[in-house]
C-alpha cells in the first residue's frame, strides 16, 4: 500500500516537471486567473502619484495608499495574496509598467520547476513469503444510523438528478453548454483559461 502511494507521487512529480517545462506560461494558470480579474476591477479606480513609488487610489468611498517599491496597498489583499491587487494594478498602469512583473515570485515558472526539480527515485520492492501488513481497522462507536420510515401520506423529496446529467456555462450560468461555447463575451479568467494561459 505504501509503496503503491510513492509509485503515485512519483508519477505525479515527474508529470509535473515535464509539464511545467512544456508549459507556455510565465505565472501559474491559476493565479494568473486571479490577475486578469483584477486587472479587470482596476478600470473602476482613479490613481494619483504622490511620489516615486507611492500612489494614492480611490475606488468608489474608499482610497488606499499603494508602495510599488515594497509591493504593499492598504487593502492588505496584495500583502497577503502576492497577486497585485486593483488599486496596485490601476497604479501600475498609470506609472507605464507591467502587473504581471509585480506578481510575487513564488508564483511564476522558475520556482514552480524548482518545486518539482527534486527526484523521487524508485525503490526496488521484494515480497516476502509472509502477509502483507495491512493498516489498522478502526471500529465506529455509536449506534449505526438507519434510514429514517416515511409515512404513507409523506411526500418524497425530489431526488438529485446525476453531476453529469446538466452542462451549466460558468461565463453566463445559462445550461446546455460550456464557456468555450459561450455566445456572451467571456470574464478575463475564462478568456485566459480558454487561450491556454498564453499572454498575448
Amino acid at each position: 500500500m505504501i509503496d503503491g502511494i510513492k509509485d503515485k507521487q512519483m508519477v505525479r512529480w515527474h508529470r509535473n516537471r515535464e509539464k511545467g517545462k512544456a508549459s507556455l506560461w510565465e505565472i501559474t494558470p491559476h493565479y494568473a486567473e486571479k490577475l486578469e480579474v483584477e486587472k479587470e476591477r482596476a478600470r473602476f479606480c482613479k490613481p494619483i502619484q504622490a511620489g516615486v513609488n507611492l500612489w494614492q487610489v480611490t475606488n468608489g468611498q474608499q482610497t488606499h495608499d499603494v508602495n510599488l517599491e515594497v509591493y504593499t496597498c492598504g487593502c492588505r489583499k496584495w500583502d497577503l495574496s502576492g497577486i497585485p491587487c486593483n488599486h496596485a494594478i490601476s497604479a501600475i498602469n498609470k506609472a507605464k509598467r507591467f502587473p504581471e512583473d509585480y506578481v510575487y515570485n513564488f508564483f511564476k515558472k522558475p520556482f514552480y520547476l524548482a518545486a518539482y526539480e527534486p527526484m523521487i527515485y524508485p525503490v526496488p520492492w521484494t515480497r516476502t513469503s509472509g502477509p502483507d501488513i495491512e493498516p489498522p481497522k478502526f471500529h465506529v462507536k455509536g449506534r449505526r444510523k438507519e434510514k429514517r420510515i416515511k409515512g404513507i401520506f409523506e411526500v418524497p423529496k425530489p431526488k438529485d438528478s446525476s453531476r453529469m446529467a446538466t452542462i451549466t456555462c460558468s461565463n453566463c450560468g445559462l445550461e446546455g453548454h460550456r464557456y468555450t461555447n459561450c455566445k456572451q463575451q467571456l470574464g478575463p479568467e475564462l478568456a485566459m483559461r480558454k487561450n491556454k494561459h498564453v499572454v498575448n
